[in-house]
């Protein structure tokens, strides 16, 4: 049986976690971070993302803007805090009050590693408290807000660092409207060219060293998949998901996977792939279709969340512009928060991304020839005429040019310029609903 923590020991825990978040660069405004100061402490505000991509640091950056003198700080991905049990709490805020005074600002990193923490969260809010947490596997998380805290949780999922992002934190400036010199594309172009093969993992953008990312994926692997499900054959797991990760964009079934890896069942793959969706890792796009009942039948493309994970885990010997540069597009329409799907016709044409609700189709081609020229436009015009829509888009590297073809608008621009345009949509629509919010 193990004994609770001490107040001694829990109060020396938050004095040496203080001082690393002190320590933490935070230099990169987040475009999650307005969002974040809407918070108004009715409910918690949970931020949810994949290891190491600034959970972290957006704390310290709400700390600063707002809570600067007044907050409690806990991070409980803490191997003194292994033992940690649910009776633990009321230790851990005498501890906290006694050490540093009393608080009503909670800031609680990976909060899901403790059993019952939503009881704690939900008194301390009863109680008046703001809190703040962080989480990097949904399931976990997922659980206990649905079934405990319904109604009590604000959601933010933040991710790797956008372009946007990442040409801030180069201390690149941005322009303040969409058009460019020739120096400023000159420049974005470049910096985009090492985005696109480096990703926007900030430990690894800031550092420069992408030797952190072999490190990383071995965390998220070994701590947040093997010792949290137990699983009986760890090698194989890391091998099927480091696959999965190299490939990504290809078009996979389950039954696929298991003959490449001589599995068992089709089964062991679906739940390897879930639990890597879990820890924000990967993410599935399914196929279009109508029919619901079809939808999960189809083969699933796996992308993921980071580009430089992906470039880090492809063979040298793989073509890796265009697997790279339809991966970060991926990335950007989920951090958009779309629902979109790839499209594959009846006649096998294809078009990368649609996304209905939004009249969007999208192709996404490294670079324009004569060779693939056709079958891009055609795939793009099948998926255009399926959804009803009249323009569509190719995304290159660098190309731009206006295409009418069959009645219909395809325009062909560099996928940095659509990035930080959509990007900077996003963030005025944002700002434009806070208004009115701030009028009604």
């Amino acid at each position: 049986m193990l004994l609770m923590l001490s107040k001694s020991a829990l109060a020396t825990v938050l004095k040496d976690q203080l001082k690393e978040l002190e320590g933490i660069g935070r230099t990169v405004p987040r475009t999650a971070f307005p969002a974040s100061l809407e918070y108004d402490g009715a409910s918690a505000l949970v931020v949810k993302g994949v290891r190491r991509c600034g959970k972290s640091t957006l704390m310290m950056q709400i700390i600063d803007s707002r809570f600067k003198d007044d907050f409690l700080y806990v991070n409980f991905d803490d191997e003194r805090l292994s033992g940690f049990k649910t009776e633990d709490f009321q230790h851990l805020m005498e501890a906290a009050e006694e050490t540093f005074g009393k608080t009503g600002n909670l800031f609680f990193d990976e909060i899901q590693n403790i059993s019952g923490w939503e009881l704690f969260v939900n008194r301390m809010l009863r109680q008046g408290c703001r809190v703040f947490i962080t989480g990097s596997n949904a399931n976990l998380l997922s659980m206990e807000l649905g079934s405990h805290m319904t109604g009590r949780h604000i959601d933010v999922e933040l991710f790797p660092f956008s372009f946007r992002e990442y040409l801030l934190a180069k201390g690149v400036p941005l322009p303040e409207g969409n058009a460019y010199s020739t120096h400023e594309r000159a420049v974005i172009s470049t910096h985009f060219k090492d985005y696109l093969m480096n990703g926007g993992m900030p430990e690894a953008v800031i550092s420069s060293n992408m030797a952190v990312l072999a490190q990383l994926i071995n965390d998220i692997l070994q701590r947040d998949i093997v010792v949290r499900h137990g699983i009986r054959k760890p090698a194989q797991l890391k091998s099927v998901v480091k696959f999965m990760v190299a490939n990504a964009g290809n078009s996979i079934t389950y039954r696929s996977v298991v003959e490449n890896f001589s599995l068992k069942s089709p089964n062991t793959v679906q739940k390897y792939i879930e639990y890597a969706q879990e820890t924000y890792l990967v993410f599935k796009v399914n196929r279009f279709e109508e029919r619901l009942r079809r939808l999960e039948k189809n083969p699933k493309k796996i992308y993921c969340i980071d580009n430089g994970i992906v470039a880090y885990h492809m063979p040298d010997h793989m073509e890796k512009n265009g697997a790279l540069l339809e991966n970060l597009v991926a990335i950007h329409l989920r951090r958009q928060g779309d629902d979109f799907y790839y499209y594959r016709g009846k006649t096998n044409r294809e078009a990368d991304f649609i996304a209905p609700k939004h009249k969007l189709a999208l192709q996404v081609c490294y670079n324009l020839t004569e060779k693939n020229r056709l079958r891009e436009i055609q795939g793009l015009h099948e998926a255009m005429e399926r959804i009803g829509i009249q323009d569509g888009l190719i995304l290159t590297l660098e190309q731009e040019q206006d295409i009418d073809y069959a009645g219909r608008k395809i325009r062909v621009m560099p996928a940095w310029e659509w990035l930080l345009q959509t990007e900077k949509q996003s963030i005025r629509s944002i700002k434009r609903q806070k208004q009115s919010d701030a009028d009604s």
